[in-house]
């Protein structure tokens, strides 16, 4: 298997590098925080998992599990979306890069459940 080395890789593993920090940081406040953690980014970061490199997937699955545990308001949302891609993945196009770092994000938060799922 090769592996893909996307070139501007330095200048990318920097703002993921950024970015983790401010999401995980204790003084900055979700409410504060969800004037840029929107929708529209979160929409975004998840066209990140389409990366043929697998840094920069790993990063974005960083982030983006970092951001569902912090921002309670986007949980539905993030679970809603990476079903979509799911979806689009399974029914459309068959390709997809990040679906295996997808996937372990919805078996972290599957085993993260603190009520029973209803059979």
């Amino acid at each position: 298997e090769v592996q893909f080395i996307e070139l501007s890789w330095p200048h990318l593993q920097f703002v993921i590098e950024f970015l983790l920090r401010f999401v995980v940081s204790e003084e900055v406040a979700a409410d504060q925080a969800n004037e840029y953690i929107d929708e529209t980014f979160i929409t975004k970061l998840l066209g990140l998992f389409d990366s043929q490199d697998e840094r920069e997937r790993d990063g974005a699955k960083a982030i983006l599990y970092s951001i569902y545990g912090k921002f309670v308001s986007h949980r539905a949302f993030i679970r809603r979306s990476i079903n979509d891609i799911f979806y689009q993945y399974i029914l459309y196009s068959g390709v997809h890069n990040g679906v295996c770092e997808l996937l372990e994000i919805i078996g972290a938060i599957v085993a993260g459940l603190a009520v029973p799922i209803k059979e």
